[in-house]
């Protein structure tokens, strides 16, 4: 009878542990904290592509307007749904939104809650590549929508935020909150 509550306790204590940067967690590598470390950002351990485009396709140089506009912290979560939501799956060939919403991670758990980070995300991110490893020099997409036909990008090279044309091909880097 006294071994049920020491349990409880054992498992809150270890909920309530604290992450850190550069932790191995969540199918990726904690990248931001918050909240004394119980809440955060993980990146994915690698690029999903070497270049995808950020739109879904269609006639060419007609973009389809997203209203993906969040940049934030957690911004990048409705932006990925919103342009799948918008785009569906436009001319069946896949793009960066999608890719990220689609990749799931199982060590030991199925992680399939990743997504294109947002602006100020990927910010973060290339701040702490370093501490994650595996960046390319060059552009990655950001979800966050500048006008119907550009998208913020960000250069993991030379940390220049740019809008770029959303037929660009540039790699992807997905992220998940915890």
């Amino acid at each position: 009878i006294l071994s049920v509550p020491y349990a409880l306790h054992a498992e809150t204590a270890e909920m309530l542990k604290p992450h850190f940067i550069g932790e191995n967690y969540g199918g990726g590598i904690v990248f931001h904290v918050y909240d004394n470390g119980q809440h955060g950002l993980i990146a994915a351990p690698q690029d999903l592509t070497t270049g995808i485009r950020w739109h879904a396709g269609g006639e060419t140089g007609i973009y389809t307007p997203t209203m993906a506009k969040g940049d934030g912290i957690n911004s990048g979560k409705s932006n990925t749904a919103i342009i799948i939501a918008v785009q569906v799956d436009g001319d069946g060939l896949t793009y960066a939104a999608r890719i990220s919403n689609e990749y799931s991670v199982t060590p030991g758990s199925v992680f399939g809650d990743w997504y294109l980070p947002s602006k100020s995300e990927l910010n973060i991110l290339y701040l702490r590549q370093g501490v994650v490893g595996g960046f390319a020099a060059g552009s990655y997409w950001t979800s966050t929508e500048a006008n119907n036909a550009q998208a913020w990008s960000q250069d993991c090279y030379t940390g220049l935020q740019s809008q770029s044309t959303k037929n660009n091909t540039y790699r992807v880097r997905p992220v998940r909150a915890f």
